[in-house]
């Protein structure tokens, strides 16, 4: 039957190729849209862990949602020692606290974040977002860089004094005098508004907090990051001080529901394309099937039996639904790897996404999940398809068929 059935699809060879042809280009597009997409989403996601937020941060229990200066991370150097024994080299320790920033005439209040530069530079690329002037470097001390809004907000260039003005570890004004070295131009609000970052072992002396840290950051493959995750949750389990260990999309779950939320619309795309796919495959098998309704009633009138006819309708439409998923699958998987390389400029149209993560230059890359729910979903088309003109073909009568004109 199998061959027959091939014979079928070739006995009209242009209509067979012009159904293949829309199944393979139905299916080249959906690869080539899930490429592009998945490629936007994985480098916003990358982007947001990269540059600053880390894969997963470890504070004091409720640091996060009610950040106060005094709940920094419990027995500090106990939880480094299970980081480096979870085999993570990317990891960089922070203090983080609220303060007023001043300027030469106005003041602005903002985020005081205190880093180890070698070590957020292993960790983070925030570094690499200094526009103007340079990052903190080691055993700098009085240094600070702001993000670009701010320093506009305060009539600051390089080389003025950033005057900041906060508490210390017993509720006391902690006020500093600082050189700004540079200024970070991210394109995204939270950085270049409203942040500071100061060198770490200044910002403890400031506020009396030597040898303590709000927040550890770690950098991880996106592989690891759940079992990693709830290896350090387990091993901080174990101690009696209480932990957060935060993923970067439970402190930011809006990003990923955005992610979801989009993905979400391809799949209604999908759907619209694969109602399309097996109305053109249902087509070619009915006008077939119709075309050869007397060959079918000699075929019943000669023994062979119903369900093997409706199987050899079945087996036509898979082998047009295969065909064109070959087809389509090497033709989109090529234009997928080609963008990978190339990439897809859109610098002129996408200024003001940058604060969304989003490089100008796109590269495509797929999931391997969205490629066979696609791949899978072209085939359950062609099965759908084969539905009707099999149960068409099931009931037919031998002496109806051959008289069929």
């Amino acid at each position: 039957m199998l061959a027959l059935a091939w014979r079928n699809v070739l006995r009209n060879g242009r209509r067979s190729l012009i159904t293949i042809s829309a199944v393979a280009l139905g299916l080249a597009s959906l690869i080539f849209l899930w490429g592009f997409n998945d490629g936007v989403h994985n480098t916003m996601m990358r982007n947001l862990q990269q540059v600053i937020v880390g894969s997963v941060q470890i504070h004091a229990e409720g640091f996060f949602h009610h950040p106060k200066l005094v709940k920094t991370v419990p027995d500090a150097a106990s939880v480094i020692n299970i980081i480096k024994d979870s085999g993570i080299d990317q990891y960089a320790y922070r203090l983080r606290t609220f303060a007023l920033a001043a300027g030469r005439e106005t003041s602005e209040g903002l985020i005081l974040l205190g880093i180890e530069p070698e070590m957020e530079g292993q960790t983070t690329r925030i570094d690499q977002k200094v526009d103007q002037g340079r990052f903190l470097q080691n055993n700098e001390e009085a240094a600070c860089v702001l993000g670009e809004t701010t320093a506009r907000n305060l009539n600051l260039t390089l080389g003025d004094d950033v005057v900041l003005l906060t508490e210390d570890l017993y509720g006391s004004l902690a006020a500093e005098k600082l050189t700004l070295v540079g200024i970070i131009s991210s394109g995204e609000m939270g950085i270049d508004r409203g942040l500071a970052i100061i060198p770490l072992g200044f910002m403890q002396q400031m506020t009396g907090m030597q040898g303590r840290y709000s927040e550890i950051v770690l950098q991880l493959p996106t592989d690891q990051l759940e079992s990693t995750t709830a290896q350090l949750k387990q091993a901080l389990a174990a101690k009696r001080a209480s932990y957060e260990v935060l993923r970067w999309y439970d402190m930011y779950p809006m990003m990923k529901q955005w992610v979801e939320l989009e993905n979400a619309f391809y799949y209604i795309f999908l759907s619209i394309v694969l109602v399309i796919i097996a109305a053109g495959i249902m087509n070619t098998v009915l006008m077939s099937m119709l075309e050869r309704m007397r060959e079918f009633g000699v075929m019943m009138a000669l023994g062979c039996g119903r369900v093997k006819m409706a199987g050899m309708v079945v087996a036509e439409s898979l082998l047009l639904g295969v065909a064109g998923i070959l087809m389509g699958s090497i033709i989109g998987l090529a234009l997928v790897y080609y963008f990978q390389t190339a990439g897809i400029d859109l610098s002129g149209q996408m200024d003001s996404m940058a604060r969304f993560y989003i490089n100008p230059v796109i590269h495509t890359e797929i999931d391997g999940e969205h490629l066979w729910d696609t791949i899978l979903a072209v085939l359950g088309a062609t099965l759908v398809a084969a539905i009707w003109p099999s149960i068409r073909v099931a009931r037919l009568e031998p002496v109806e068929a051959i008289h069929h004109v």
